[in-house]
C-alpha cells in the first residue's frame, strides 16, 4: 500500500481498495439500491459518501439511509456537486480526502487540505501562467487510472472550460455534513507500511518494480514547479539515500500544475538505522589485535622449553644405550626340547599316516553338511550316543533330516536357519590316511568364508543336487556351483571330486547321472575354469541314506550300472605330495603358517590355528607375525588338540604365545589371514605388487582406480588397479578391463594394513590372488613381481 492509501485509511477510515472480496461484493450489491432510494431525497450526494455510509453502517440499507439523511439536507433545487462532476468526467470515484481538499468553506479541514487551500490561494494571486506538464497517464498497481489522477484530470478539464468561457467555477455549498475523520496514527502508519512492504516483497517480487507509463497523447510545453520542505534537526533521517520504493504525492493546486500524474515512485531508504558507536568499535578492535593472555602464557612456556632443551646434550657413548628401535629383530631362540627329527618322523604315529585335507563346496541346500556328517558317522568319528542325541533334537525341531548336518552345523543360528554360515573343520582317520574335512557355506553371502576354507584344502569335494530342477537352479541360474569351482581352481585346487547327491530321489537314474556329468565336465574343463579331465571324479551317492559314501554293498539294484569307487575311496586317492613320503630334507625351508583362527585370547596368552604350508615348528622357537612384524616365542604346539614336540608341513597346528611379548601388550594387530613365519623368512608384507590377472564374465568394466576386495588365501584387503601395463591381444593403452581379458596390472593395497605376498614362482600358495567386487568374483591372477 502507498502513502496516499495509508493517509486515506487513517484519516477517513474507508478505502475501497482495502476491502476484501466479500465486502467489495456487498458494497456494489447495495450501492444501486441506496442510490435509487436516496435520489428522491437528495440526488446530489456523491457516490463516495454513499459508499462510506454503506461501509460504516455494516452494509445495511435502513441505517445507511438514515445516516445519509442525517448528514445531507433535503434537495431544494438542481445541484451538481463537484465530486459528481469529477466522477462524470473521469469515470472514477472521488476520494473523500479529495472532497476535503476542494471544499474550502467547510468548518473543519485536515492538515493536508489546509496546505492545499493555502497553495491555491497563493497561486490565484500570481499573474503568471503556469504551463501544463506533459500529459501522462498514471498507472495504478492494479493496472487502471489512480483516483488522485482522476481528480487532477477533472480539475484540468474544469480549468480549461473556465478559461474559454465567462462562466465561473462552481463551488459546492457547505452542506454542513459531518466528516468521517479518524485521528491520524503516524506510528501505526509507519509500522503498517513496513509490514505491508515486506509482505508484498514475499508474495510478489515483481510488485516492487515501477509500473510502465504510457506515452503521452499530447505534447505540451512543461514548466517544472519546485517545492521547498523545511526539516527539523531531528528529521535528518529523511535525507538518507533511498533504497526502497515509496510514493510521494502532491495535493491541491500542485496537482493542477503537475498534470494528471499524481504519483511518482522513487527509491527511498528506511527511516530508521542502527548506528554503531565508533569509539567502542575501535576499542574492541584494539583489544583483539594483541595476543590474548592464553597466547602470552603458551608463548612463554614454549620459549622456556626451547631454551632449556637447547642447553641439553647427550654424550656419544650414551646414545646407543638411549636409542630405541621398536622393530629391532630379537635373537633367535632354540627349541625347548632337542629331538632327533628323523627318529621322530619314523616313530611318531602322527607322521606314520599321510594327512590330506579337502573342502566341501557347492550350491546352497545341495546336502554338503549332511554328506560330511554321514562320512564322520560311518567312519566312527561320531559316537552313536552323540548321533542319537542329534536325531532327537532335530525331530524335536521338526527337522529330522538335519540330524547328520548338525554334526557340522553346531551353532544355534546355523541350526535354526538350516544353512552353514562359517567354515567348520573336523578331523577323522581311516586305517591308512588322516583327513581334515572343511565344510564351507554355500550361500552367496558367505563366499568370503568359502574362500577361507578353500585356502586350507588340498582338494575340493563339489556336491550337486541331482533332483530335477535343483541342479539347474544351482548350475544354470546364477547359482554358486560355477563360482565355487572357479574360485577353487584359482586358489590352487587342482583335484576335484563331484558328488552327485540325492540320487535316491531320482531312483538312481543312470541317464540323469550322465546328463549332469556331461554338463559339469564340459564346464570344468573349459578354458574359463581349467581343470584337467583326469583330475575330475564323478560319484553317484545319497548322503542321507549313506549309500555309496563309505561303502557300497550292492544292495541297491538300481545302482548296478555304476562300477566306480565310493566317495571315501576317491578321497584316499587325492595326490598330496606334501604329506607323502615325509623326510627330513623335505622339511627344510622357512616355516610358514597362515592363521585361520585366533582364540582363547587373554591378558596373559593367546592361541592361533592354521595349516603349515612349509617347514616345521617346535615349542621354544621365535617366529615373526606378518604384517604386524611382531616377534614372539612359541610356548606350546598342538596337533589334533594334543601337545606335540613338532608340527610339520601339511598339518593343521595350534600354537600358543604370551601376550606380554607384544610391543603394545595386546593382540589388536593380529588378524585372520596373517602369516606366522620363521625369523629369517624373506616373506614380507607389501602395499604394491604386479600381477597377471584373468578377468571373468563381468557385467561392467573394471576401471583403473576402482576399489575391489583382493583375497590371498584367507586374507583379504581393499585394493585397486593403479596401472594397466599390458593387455593380451590389445595394442592400444587401456584404462579399464573387460570380460575374458588377460592383463598385466599394478595393484595397490588401500588402507593402513599391508598384505603378505610372494611371487608365484617362489610360493604358489602365497602368490595367488582373487578379485571380488559388489558380491561377485571378477577375476583372479598370480603375483609376478613385488
Amino acid at each position: 500500500m502507498d502513502i496516499d492509501d495509508e493517509i486515506l485509511s487513517e484519516e477517513e477510515g474507508f478505502h475501497e481498495d482495502a476491502l476484501n472480496n466479500e465486502d467489495y461484493d456487498l458494497l456494489y450489491e447495495l450501492l444501486p439500491t441506496v442510490k435509487e432510494a436516496i435520489a428522491s431525497y437528495n440526488d446530489g450526494i456523491d457516490e463516495l459518501s454513499i459508499k462510506e455510509a454503506i461501509y460504516y453502517n455494516y452494509f445495511e440499507l435502513e441505517p445507511t439511509l438514515e445516516d445519509l439523511k442525517s448528514r445531507f439536507p433535503k434537495k431544494k433545487g438542481t445541484f451538481f456537486p463537484f465530486s459528481t462532476v469529477c466522477a462524470q468526467q473521469t469515470g472514477t470515484p472521488v476520494f473523500a480526502l479529495q472532497n476535503l481538499l476542494i471544499d474550502s468553506e467547510e468548518p473543519k479541514l485536515s492538515k493536508l487540505a489546509m496546505l492545499a487551500k493555502k497553495r491555491k490561494e497563493a497561486k490565484s494571486n500570481e499573474n503568471t501562467t503556469t504551463e501544463e506538464l506533459p500529459n501522462r497517464t498514471p498507472v495504478s498497481r492494479t493496472g487502471g487510472i489512480s483516483k488522485l489522477a482522476a481528480l487532477a484530470k477533472a480539475r484540468k478539464a474544469e480549468k480549461s472550460a473556465a478559461s474559454n468561457t465567462t462562466s465561473t467555477s462552481f463551488t459546492p455549498p457547505d452542506s454542513g455534513k459531518p466528516k468521517l475523520v479518524r485521528k491520524t496514527n503516524l506510528a501505526g502508519l509507519a509500522l503498517k507500511q513496513r509490514a505491508r512492504a515486506k509482505q508484498e516483497g514475499r508474495e510478489s517480487p515483481s510488485s516492487s518494480t515501477e509500473p510502465s507509463i504510457p506515452k503521452p497523447t499530447e505534447e505540451k510545453t512543461t514548466q517544472q514547479q519546485s517545492f521547498n520542505f523545511t526539516l527539523n534537526a531531528d528529521e535528518i533521517d529523511l535525507l538518507l539515500t533511498p533504497e526502497q520504493l515509496v510514493s510521494v504525492f502532491l495535493f491541491g493546486d500542485d496537482l493542477e500544475s503537475m498534470g494528471p500524474c499524481t504519483k511518482k515512485r522513487r527509491h527511498n531508504t528506511e527511516l530508521f538505522y542502527a548506528y554503531t558507536n565508533s569509539i567502542l568499535t575501535a576499542k574492541a578492535r584494539s583489544n583483539f589485535s594483541s595476543p590474548s593472555p592464553d597466547d602470552v602464557v603458551l608463548t612463554a612456556q614454549k620459549q622456556a622449553f626451547d631454551t632449556d632443551m637447547s642447553k641439553l646434550s647427550i654424550a656419544e657413548k650414551d646414545k646407543k644405550e638411549l636409542s630405541i628401535d621398536d622393530k629391532k629383530i630379537p635373537t633367535a631362540t632354540k627349541p625347548f626340547k632337542s629331538i632327533d627329527l628323523a627318529q621322530e618322523l619314523a616313530n611318531n604315529p602322527s607322521f606314520s599316516k599321510p594327512s590330506k585335507s579337502f573342502v566341501i563346496i557347492g550350491h546352497v541346500d545341495a546336502g554338503k553338511s549332511t554328506l560330511v556328517g554321514r562320512i564322520l558317522y560311518d567312519v566312527g568319528a561320531v559316537e552313536s550316543k552323540t548321533m542319537m542325541k542329534l536325531v532327537r533334537e532335530a525331530e524335536k525341531s521338526n527337522k529330522g533330516s538335519f540330524a547328520l548336518a548338525w554334526i557340522m552345523d553346531q551353532t544355534l543360528e546355523e541350526r535354526s536357519r538350516g544353512v552353514t554360515i562359517d567354515i567348520c573343520a573336523t578331523n577323522f582317520e581311516t586305517p591308512d590316511t588322516r583327513y581334515t574335512a572343511i565344510d564351507a557355506p554355500g550361500h552367496k553371502d558367505f563366499v568370503p568364508q568359502m574362500i577361507s576354507g578353500v585356502s586350507q584344502a588340498d582338494a575340493a569335494l563339489l556336491v550337486v543336487d541331482s533332483i530335477n530342477g535343483e541342479f539347474e537352479a544351482g548350475f544354470m541360474m546364477n547359482g554358486q556351483t560355477k563360482e565355487h569351482t572357479l574360485l577353487a581352481k584359482n586358489l590352487g585346487i587342482d583335484q576335484i571330486i563331484v558328488a552327485v547327491n540325492k540320487m535316491d530321489k531320482e531312483s538312481w537314474d543312470e541317464n540323469r547321472f550322465k546328463e549332469i556329468q556331461h554338463q559339469l565336465l564340459e564346464y570344468l574343463t573349459s578354458k574359463e575354469v581349467g581343470f584337467r579331465s583326469e583330475s575330475i571324479t564323478f560319484i553317484p551317492l545319497s548322503g542321507l541314506t549313506g549309500y555309496n559314501v563309505v561303502k557300497n554293498d550292492h544292495t541297491v539294484k538300481e545302482l548296478d550300472w555304476y562300477q566306480g569307487p565310493t566317495l571315501l575311496e576317491a578321497l584316499s586317492k587325492i595326490d598330496n605330495s606334501d604329506s607323502k613320503g615325509v623326510s627330513v630334507s623335505s622339511l627344510e625351508g622357512d616355516f610358514n603358517l597362515a592363521i585361520n583362527d585366533i582364540f582363547d585370547a587373554t591378558s596373559s596368552d593367546f592361541k592361533v590355528r592354521g595349516k603349515i604350508n612349509l617347514g616345521l615348528i617346535q615349542p621354544g622357537q621365535t617366529v615373526c607375525f606378518q604384517p604386524a612384524e611382531e616377534y614372539l616365542q612359541v610356548q606350546n604346539v598342538y596337533v589334533d588338540d594334543k601337545p606335540a614336540d613338532v608340527a610339520i608341513v601339511g598339518q593343521s597346528a595350534l600354537l600358543r604365545f604370551k601376550t606380554s611379548q607384544f610391543r603394545n601388550k595386546t593382540i589388536e594387530d593380529i588378524s585372520i589371514g596373517d602369516l606366522v613365519v620363521s625369523m629369517d623368512s624373506p616373506l614380507k608384507a607389501v602395499k604394491h605388487c604386479t600381477a597377471s590377472v584373468n578377468m571373468f564374465n563381468i557385467t561392467k568394466p573394471l576401471l583403473v582406480g576402482t576399489p575391489f576386495v583382493m583375497f590371498r588365501g584367507n586374507a583379504s584387503v581393499a585394493a585397486r588397479i593403479s596401472k594397466v601395463k599390458k593387455i593380451n591381444g590389445v595394442k592400444k593403452k587401456k584404462m579399464h578391463l573387460v570380460s575374458n581379458q588377460i592383463a598385466e596390472v599394478e595393484i595397490e593395497v588401500i588402507g593402513d594394513r599391508s598384505l603378505p605376498l610372494a611371487k608365484f614362482e617362489d610360493n604358489k600358495a602365497l602368490g595367488r590372488v582373487v578379485m571380488r567386487r559388489e558380491g561377485a568374483t571378477v577375476g583372479a591372477g598370480i603375483v609376478t613381481d613385488l
